[in-house]
């Protein structure tokens, strides 16, 4: 098996190199990482629109997809993580 496939055990998909590391999967999915994906502009432009009307960091919205297709994603990970809230809108004083 090549590092960074999935194994399936019941309920907890995580990687071979996690489980390489000997981390049990709760550890794993409290562990943040980064994930790079290229995606063409028009793509990351309806992405940030979208963030910037809802009010949400481009992170919860990607995740919020991911979750979309299935992917098992926590209710405490959709949390924006930045110091500052966005305001729907794009402003963040609440002035136009």
């Amino acid at each position: 098996m090549a590092a960074g496939q999935l194994l399936t055990t019941g309920k907890n998909n995580i990687s071979a190199r996690t489980r390489a590391r000997g981390l049990q999967p709760a550890e794993a999915q409290s562990k943040q990482l980064p994930f790079q994906v290229m995606v063409p502009a028009d793509v990351r432009r309806q992405v940030a629109m979208m963030s910037a009307e809802q009010g949400q960091s481009i992170r919860t919205i990607v995740l919020t997809a991911l979750r979309g297709i299935g992917i098992r994603i926590e209710d405490s990970e959709l949390i924006d993580r930045r110091g500052r809230q966005r305001q729907p809108g794009g402003h963040s004083n609440g002035q136009s």
